[in-house]
């Protein structure tokens, strides 16, 4: 991202060009179309793309840089472009060794991070900085890494680094440190610390705070599951947890002002989440089919990027959420011709670059990085969470058979016991444990949840997104709404789901679009019955939210 220019020669020709390209961005930013804007391409996949006012930095793992028209021009993972034409900016060369993995720039100069021991000809290991005009590795600094850098944020001076690393510059740092962004000198009053990979480090605008993410289950000295804050001056972990997290979280990014955090999960939960930065709890999700990989904020607008697909659409890598709400925007959907999508996004003033595997995104010739700019103001939208799993208060049965209308608004659940989701039998992720019945060779096939909520106004749209073992099917207001790995046909409290859950399927938030018509004004009851697959199943699971949206 592009901190604060000083204007000192040489650079202050290019602090000037950054500083003309930096529109003050509107609440709500304009959406970009889907339709990407013609550019040269690499021959292999983009883990990081940063623009900095009119060049575009991708690094990754290519040799070459081919124009529309096929012209080839060697490029060993890195390459700059023109961020208004897509044109290969050949004034810059600074070939890379192996994969640049991270780019961070502070309107100075370019850093960069990935598994390269030189760069350019100059022996740098596995981090530089270099010239935004030409490439040439900037001597001064220097602050080699013992392990591969995976993320990296300059602000106010600083270079903060996140990685797999045990030593940088010759001190020990457990995956994550701070530097000098002149020289490269280890910050010694800063000891970070993390027991796994940090694979995205984002500094907080204004306050001492840095947010990490990766596959750590410790972080700055304490218990954090995938995403921790840590002081920036200490890099002691600060007091919040942050709500519904996992390991590992492949990237990070902040709003402007530093309130809200998106990440971008992996590990089955496959979602984009919107964290209130200070107190960890989580504002919204949207589910992928597979793991979100990228995520950066703009405008008010969070773009995130994941690989396999979304909602049953292969063809989706790329989506544009609402930084408040979380609502998607259906004008911005790109398609994708291959599995693994996009790993890497910027989101500016000019537009939004992605980086990843494809050669072919909407229809267009573009391989490893894509450029979409242009398009129109999104309608403006409200979000409602009717019902937040893990804290909602819910009723359940798990004693057996139920008579029919236990799903409806008027039915008597006084006698049901009370827990909040998630709900199984005792694995150790659940908040709630229910009793599966006779024996474990002889568990009820079904239990019951039940939930009230309040509704205003009737929304335009309604999703309930459920993490389900083995199987479900949803009523609202005593009207089924969706089934979940159920067969189709009548159901009774001896229908087994249609297939065994197992590893990640269990654990995978999978989303359904449900009629809003059956909402009524006021009180309004959501009721699931989990099935399992078969009368021995080892575990149950059950965590729901049910969220409601309107455009005016």
């Amino acid at each position: 991202m592009v901190g604060r220019c000083r204007f000192l020669f040489p650079q202050a020709l290019v602090c000037a060009l950054v500083m003309l390209l930096m529109v003050p961005p509107t609440a709500t930013a304009v959406s970009p179309s889907p339709v990407p804007a013609a550019s040269w391409r690499v021959n292999g996949k983009v883990s990081a793309v940063l623009t900095v006012g009119p060049i575009v930095y991708v690094g990754g793992n290519f040799t070459t840089a081919t124009s529309p028209g096929g012209e080839m021009v060697a490029r060993r993972n890195l390459a700059a472009f023109d961020a208004l034409t897509g044109e290969l900016r050949r004034d810059f060369t600074a070939d890379a060794g192996a994969t640049v993995q991270a780019l961070a720039s502070d309107g100075l100069a370019l850093y960069v991070g990935g598994h390269f021991g030189r760069i350019r000809g100059v022996d740098r290991v596995r981090l530089a900085k270099v010239s935004l005009v030409s490439g040439a590795v900037d001597t001064a600094f220097r602050a080699d890494a013992s392990g591969a850098v995976l993320g990296l944020d300059v602000r106010d001076g600083w270079l903060y680094v996140g990685g797999d690393f045990t030593t940088v510059g010759g001190v020990t740092r457990q995956r994550v440190a701070k530097v000098l962004a002149t020289t490269g000198a280890v910050d010694p009053a800063f000891v970070g610390r993390a027991d796994a990979k940090v694979m995205s480090v984002v500094k907080h605008p204004v306050q001492d705070v840095l947010y990490l993410s990766g596959s750590f289950t410790s972080a700055g000295g304490l218990p954090r599951t995938g995403v921790a804050a840590v002081s920036s001056v200490t890099g002691t972990a600060h007091p919040q947890t942050f709500q519904s997290s996992v390991r590992p979280i492949l990237d990070l990014a902040l709003n402007d002002d530093g309130s809200l955090l998106f990440g971008a999960l992996g590990a089955g939960s496959n979602s984009a989440t919107a964290w209130d930065a200070a107190t960890g709890v989580r504002r919204w999700r949207q589910t992928t089919m597979g793991d979100v990989q990228a995520v950066d904020h703009h405008g008010g607008r969070v773009y995130f990027g994941f690989h396999d697909g979304y909602q049953d659409d292969t063809r989706l890598k790329l989506l544009v959420a609402d930084a408040v709400t979380g609502v998607v925007d259906d004008a911005f959907r790109p398609t994708f011709n291959h599995f693994w999508g996009i790993f890497a996004i910027d989101a500016t003033a000019t537009g939004v670059v992605a980086g990843g595997e494809f050669t072919l995104v909407s229809g267009i010739p573009a391989q490893g990085f894509v450029r979409f700019t242009g398009g129109a103001p999104p309608p403006p939208t409200t979000r409602q969470t009717y019902v937040d799993g893990s804290s909602a208060p819910w009723t359940y049965w798990d004693n057996g058979n139920l008579a029919a209308g236990w799903q409806g608004p008027a039915f008597d659940d006084g006698g049901w016991a009370q827990g909040s989701a998630e709900f199984g039998y005792g694995d150790g992720d659940e908040a709630t444990v229910v009793s599966w019945g006779p024996s474990a060779s002889a568990k009820h096939i079904t239990t019951y949840f039940r939930t009230r909520f309040t509704v205003d106004t009737v929304p335009d749209t309604l999703v309930v997104t459920m993490v389900v073992d083995d199987g479900a099917v949803v009523h609202l207001n005593g009207v089924e709404a969706a089934r979940d790995n159920m067969p189709a046909g009548p159901v009774t409290a001896t229908t087994r789901a249609a297939t065994n859950r197992d590893g990640q399927a269990e654990r995978a938030l999978r989303s359904f679009a449900l009629d809003p018509d059956l909402l009524v004004p006021g009180t309004n009851t959501l009721a699931i019955e989990v099935h399992q697959s078969s009368s021995s199943s080892s575990d149950l699971s059950l965590d729901a939210d049910l969220v409601g949206s309107s455009t005016p």
